[in-house]
């Protein structure tokens, strides 16, 4: 059975600008990262790239698992994919006219690690929530160790 390591919900709820989430130490990379073929997410060395214009605001819930996580059917998207990390440590990134924003800082425990990454999307909406959260899209990051080749 696999569990939970640690986790954090990012309490900075990012900008409808939101780039993805990078490495602490090598957000540049970010920018260079091609989304896959459905359109909202990529990974290449430090960062995964999230494409959603859709959102007004991105809560962020990061997961640490010791394996694969279970799937979770009752959100809108989910993509899995790998990514390799300098520092072991990560943040959502936000971009705007040339400013950059940052979120809270979540570590992995691990530097110079690979890792297999599920990226989950939900959408609120008018019918499930009130209006106060309604354009806020949830995304939660689960990370689990890479098998060693």
């Amino acid at each position: 059975m696999v569990n939970v390591v640690t986790e954090l919900l990012d309490p900075n709820a990012m900008s409808r600008y939101l780039s993805g989430v990078a490495d602490v130490e090598d957000a540049g990379d970010l920018y260079e990262i091609e989304t896959d073929a459905d359109g909202w997410v990529g990974t290449g060395d430090n960062g995964i790239a999230i494409d959603d214009t859709d959102g007004e605001r991105f809560l962020i819930k990061y997961e640490l698992w010791d394996g694969a996580p279970p799937p979770l059917a009752s959100w809108d998207d989910s993509w899995s994919g790998s990514v390799r990390l300098e520092s072991g440590k990560v943040r959502a990134v936000s971009q705007y006219s040339g400013d950059e924003s940052y979120g809270a800082e979540f570590d992995l425990g691990r530097p110079e690690a690979a890792w297999q990454v599920r990226v989950h999307r939900k959408y609120l909406r008018h019918e499930e929530f009130t209006a106060d959260v309604v354009g806020v899209t949830l995304l939660k990051l689960q990370f689990w160790p890479a098998a060693q080749a």
